[in-house]
């Protein structure tokens, strides 16, 4: 059985993923901001090593919720929400740098873009939790995860 005919495979190899924001704050605040911080990263390190480390803030947000609200309907400390904001803050740092990487040192990949997308796919579960610990919602949390990972689902699903 064939899945992929041979205009699919000559589609494939011209494949470029291209994703941008036109928007004014990231033309002229962020965009200026994230090619500031990719030179922080020395060259040798691989992008993917960049996804990775901003996955983690979002697993040590999510670690913190579940210690301080195991099943998130009880407040947690004040500190554990400005936590909250500044993992998230750097995980979209790491999440945007790791591709100006991937540019800048020529490793761009499919397999990149393909771990980058999958950790951004998990993000949603994982900052859902993070919301219904903030909002102390309890079992309706399920209700923001769908409400963020449905969305991203859909829009991914034709790349």
């Amino acid at each position: 059985m064939v899945y992929i005919g041979a205009h699919g495979v000559e589609t494939l190899k011209r494949y470029r993923y291209s994703g941008q924001d036109h928007s004014v704050v990231a033309k002229y605040v962020l965009q200026p901001f994230w090619s500031r911080c990719v030179t922080l990263f020395p060259l040798w390190m691989p992008p993917n090593m960049i996804t990775l480390m901003g996955f983690m803030f979002l697993l040590t947000s999510s670690l913190l919720s579940y210690i301080y609200s195991p099943h998130l309907d009880t407040a947690p400390p004040r500190w554990v929400h400005l936590a909250h904001g500044i993992l998230l803050f750097l995980y979209q740092t790491f999440d945007a740098v790791d591709g100006k990487q991937a540019r800048r040192t020529s490793s761009s990949s499919p397999l990149g873009e393909l771990f980058d997308h999958g950790c951004d796919a998990l993000a949603c579960a994982f900052e859902a939790l993070a919301l219904g610990s903030t909002l102390m919602c309890g079992r309706l949390t399920f209700c923001y995860w769908v409400v963020a990972a449905v969305p991203f689902y859909l829009a991914t699903w034709e790349q």
